[in-house]
């Protein structure tokens, strides 16, 4: 490091063509107190907007100059508007970085973000992943800003794309104590506003030291200013003109200066008294008109070329001899089109990205088409090969691809999006492998290009888009093997968010059916490994089971490492009953030590999962944690953001089971943010159910209490989460009715989906507040398969703890002894360190020796812990149980014995409704109207409806 020396300042900064500045003088102080907190220690972050030519990349020119003669580092970077780099505007400042250190790992991963790596390389195996890159450039830039302080200046951030806008969301996170200043522009008017870098802007503003200035017009005072020192008017003649000139430009720097050098060309004609061009296209073409033809034409093709124009690549494009096309570029310095960057004379620039658009807005189409192509042949020819050269390379061919150049652009984009790829800049290579696709005019080079878009939008996260594009691939006119491998594809974009997999079965099975069934063949090996987790999601977990197993054998045959671990992670999501954990432990054990065997970091994600849910539903918190620590390893070290959702869900469960509802909410809110990013897949589903178990913990469901009716329709809401909020509200008839519905043959629709458990906790829940007898005995058996374990439903969406509290309960209402139970939920609950848990299944113990007449210093003991418990974490929902009726006394029955639903039912009789009136009334099928009618007349001795009905009246049931 003490050899190190930062790069010079842009020349273009202390050009003697730049004019003056004037003006500023609050953002100016506001950049002095922001400084002054960089040479306090902190990080500030300052994002300049403004329209164009508002005076952004000026500003931030000025200051970065003026805190450099002050001893600061300056590194700066931009964004270009065509097919730029992918991770552009860090390229320049980090490979001014490399081996300022002497790390060769952390060289190599600058060199990666940098983009000096070779394209003949793209194709080539890697286990980086993007955290470990991004750490590299926050390490490096750190370590320069500990030496002296550091400016990191990046312009035109607009353009900017994902892969460029996640590593500065990284490195503005990462960086908090870091003596930084990180200044970067861009546009804010329409059509450049960035959606993107808005929203990103927007989750940064919230951290300290996050500024925005948004640039306003100069005022009159500043124009009349830069009439004096630019126009050395008087200031009296300044003032007058100012004025004028402000309504004329809006007080925009650019529109001023480009007035003002129409004026200058004009020999100083009249500037009051002649209007300001309609738009910089009007101004731009009022000087091409000027231009000689050879100077025209040059300066056009300097606009394809791009905003920095080589000069070396122009001569060769050049359709005009060398003496007649440097001539044409003198002249168009001459008219200010172009200037020249010191301190070569090998490279020109446009002064404004304002100036060269208007140029190219002007040219025929015709001609542009005509002009990449020279471009690109002049570049192809002249030019080096580098990851920049072929990105040149694919714009340009691209661009003339009507003039019979697609088939390079296909070449050259599909080597851009393997650069792009090997980078770990996921998006960028998802739109370049798509538009190559698009040009492509063979079918299996298309399908293998589309399928390469599905990837990289996979690792990108965009699920959504990668099955849209897997499926054109599967249902589409290529191979056998092209089809199978978009099937898989498919399914490989539809587990990672839930989604039912019979779209997925449908598409595999069709492919399979097309293909050979060879085991040797590993692409057959692998279909079948995904239609095993197709199927599990659409809740065929038997045949998912069997394929699995076969998929693990026939893969452990080849003796490939890669399809192994495919077919284990298939496995594992084949349905997780009690019983299936033993087996699915062991694989995701294997999964683990190959990824550790092989280095291949995204095995361990699904494997890591996989043995936390084990862990939490065996009682094992120490195996928790640790396939948590390996989940959360996985997730920062790939940067994807499926794995961080995981990590983030059991995050939530192990805060939840403490009692930090405070951190599980927030936690709930990252998962949330997070879930928006899967495209257009939906996570708000189980982000909801998350909410929902805290809120009602702390006692607050209640104020959702005015929304709810008691009416609605189960078949309109996911059910069982609705029985759940009218047990919760304690609307017993509306809870009643639901419990019925689903008892009603419904509930087995849900046995099995990942969400069972919860499933089944709300409904005995809700038999355990209905105290309904019939529920609870129907409910018992379901329970009892989950003896001994603990409850978890889903990717940690909702967390029970013991299901033996819940078995301990049920028999409890049933009249049967659960004293064994409750002590052995009681202790899982304390080996999982849950006093959540521990505080409801002392209310449990409390229930039932109420019930069981055990002795009351007993019974206020056990009160006594389940209180302390949950006046210590705020434990709402406990204080009430324990206050609750059922603690002070038995509910009564009905009479004869009748259950709450039965003497509904028995109201309804004495109203005079027919089986099938009751069962439209309480929403319940005609049948179980007619059992429970049976279960009335014998209970209350009627010999018919009329004397059941005489029964309720005697008994003040029809009031």
């Amino acid at each position: 490091m003490s050899g190190w020396a930062p790069p010079p300042l842009p020349a273009r900064w202390s050009s003697p063509a730049r004019p003056s500045f004037v003006g500023r003088w609050a953002e100016l102080a506001t950049f002095e107190e922001v400084w002054s907190a960089v040479l306090a220690g902190s990080r500030q972050v300052v994002f300049v907007g403004g329209e164009p030519g508002a005076g952004k990349s000026r500003l931030l020119a000025e200051v970065a100059t003026a805190v450099h003669r002050h001893g600061a580092a300056v590194l700066v970077g931009t964004c270009a508007a065509e097919f730029g780099p992918p991770y552009q505007p860090f390229g320049q400042p980090l490979e001014a970085l490399i081996g300022a250190r002497g790390d060769t790992a952390q060289d190599e991963r600058l060199s990666t973000l940098a983009g000096r790596g070779s394209p003949e390389d793209a194709d080539g195996p890697s286990h980086e992943h993007r955290r470990a890159l991004y750490d590299a450039a926050v390490d490096a830039l750190c370590a320069i800003a500990a030496r002296q302080p550091l400016v990191l200046a990046l312009e035109d951030l607009h353009w900017a794309g994902p892969s460029s806008l996640q590593l500065l969301a990284h490195l503005v996170e990462r960086t908090a104590d870091c003596p930084m200043l990180l200044l970067g522009t861009h546009r804010t008017t329409a059509p450049d506003r960035s959606p993107e870098l808005v929203r990103a802007v927007a989750q940064l503003y919230r951290l300290d030291g996050v500024r925005r200035l948004d640039l306003a017009g100069l005022a009159a005072e500043d124009i009349a200013e830069y009439l004096v020192q630019e126009g050395h008017l008087s200031p009296r003649a300044a003032r007058s003109a100012a004025t004028v000139l402000r309504d004329q430009t809006g007080g925009n720097p650019f529109f001023l200066r480009e007035l003002w050098r129409d004026h200058s060309a004009r020999g100083g004609a009249d500037l009051i008294g002649r209007q300001a061009p309609a738009s910089v296209r009007d101004t731009i073409l009022a000087r091409l008109e000027r231009l000689t033809l050879p100077g025209r034409q040059t300066a056009e093709l300097a606009a394809v070329v791009g905003e920095d124009v080589d000069v070396a690549t122009v001569l060769a494009a050049a359709q005009w001899g060398r003496e007649t096309t440097l001539a044409g570029l003198d002249e168009a310095v001459a008219f200010g089109l172009l200037e020249p960057v010191p301190p070569s004379d090998d490279v020109l620039r446009f002064p404004h990205a304002l100036s060269r658009q208007a140029v190219l807005d002007l040219m025929p189409a015709s001609r542009r088409l005509q002009l990449h192509a020279e471009v690109a042949q002049a570049v192809e020819s002249t030019v080096p090969a580098s990851e920049r050269r072929t990105q040149q390379l694919a714009f340009h061919y691209a661009q003339a691809q009507a003039l019979g150049h697609a088939g390079r652009a296909v070449r050259y984009l599909t080597d851009a999006a393997r650069s792009a790829a090997r980078s770990l800049a996921h998006e960028d290579a998802t739109r370049w492998f798509e538009q190559a696709a698009a040009l492509s005019e063979d079918d299996a080079e298309r399908s293998r290009l589309v399928l390469s878009a599905a990837g990289s939008h996979l690792l990108a996260g965009d699920f959504a888009r990668a099955r849209a594009l897997a499926e054109q691939v599967a249902i589409g006119a290529g191979g056998s093997a092209e089809r199978l491998a978009g099937a898989i594809a498919y399914e490989d974009a539809s587990w990672r968010p839930g989604l039912p997999g019979h779209r997925a079965v449908q598409l595999l099975t069709d492919a399979l059916a097309g293909t050979h069934p060879d085991p040797a063949d590993p692409r057959y090996v692998r279909g079948l490994a995904s239609l095993g987790r197709a199927m599990a999601f659409t809740g065929a977990t038997e045949e998912a089971g069997a394929l699995g197993r076969r998929a693990v054998d026939l893969a452990r045959e080849h003796g490939d490492d890669e399809l192994l671990a495919h077919a284990l992670q298939a496995s594992l999501w084949n349905g997780l009953r009690p019983k299936d954990a033993p087996d699915k432990l062991a694989r995701a054990g294997e999964l683990s030590r190959l990824a550790d065997r092989t280095g291949a970091l995204g095995h361990l994600g699904p494997a890591a999962y996989y043995r936390g849910v084990i862990a939490y539903l065996q009682g094992e918190p120490v195996a928790l944690a640790q396939a948590h620590d390996d989940l959360v390893r996985m997730a920062r070290g790939t940067g994807q953001a499926f794995f961080d959702y995981m990590a983030g869900c059991v995050s939530y469960a192990r805060q939840f089971t403490a009692g930090d509802f405070a951190t599980a909410h927030r936690t709930c809110g990252a998962l949330l943010d997070l879930g928006t990013s899967f495209g257009s897949d939906d996570t708000e589903g189980p982000c909801a159910v998350q909410s929902y178990m805290i809120r009602r913990e702390r006692g607050v469901v209640g104020h959702v209490r005015g929304l709810v009716t008691g009416d609605e329709r189960p078949e309109e809401h996911w059910a069982p989460g609705l029985l759940a909020l009218y047990t919760e509200l304690e609307l017993a008839g509306p809870a009643a009715r639901l419990l019925a519905w689903l008892l009603d043959g419904r509930l087995a629709g849900f046995e099995d989906s990942a969400q069972w458990p919860c499933v089944l906790a709300y409904a005995v829940e809700a038999a355990l507040f209905l105290e309904d007898e019939a529920a609870a005995r129907a409910l018992r058996p379901m329970m009892a398969e989950y003896a001994g374990t603990n409850l978890v439903a889903g990717q940690f969406v909702a967390v029970f703890g013991s299901a033996d509290r819940y078995l301990g309960a049920l028999d409890s209402l049933l009249g049967d002894p659960a004293e064994e139970e409750l002590a052995a939920a009681l202790e899982m609950d304390a080996r999982m360190g849950s006093p959540l848990h521990q505080a409801h299944t002392l209310v449990a113990q409390v229930v039932h020796g109420r019930r069981a007449g055990a002795d009351a210093q007993v019974l206020d003991d056990l009160a006594g812990q389940a209180r302390r418990l949950a006046e210590l974490l705020d434990l709402r929902r406990v204080l009430r149980l324990l206050e609750g009726p059922v603690l002070r006394l038995p509910s009564p029955r009905g009479p004869a014995g009748l259950t709450a639903r039965e003497t509904e039912v028995l109201q309804l009789l004495g109203e005079g409704l027919l089986n099938r009136e009751i069962a439209g009334r309480l929403v319940i099928s005609e049948n179980t109207a007619a059992n429970h009618v049976r279960s009335i007349l014998a209970k209350t001795g009627s010999g018919n409806r009329t004397q059941a009905a005489m029964f309720a009246a005697a008994h003040g049931l029809l009031e």
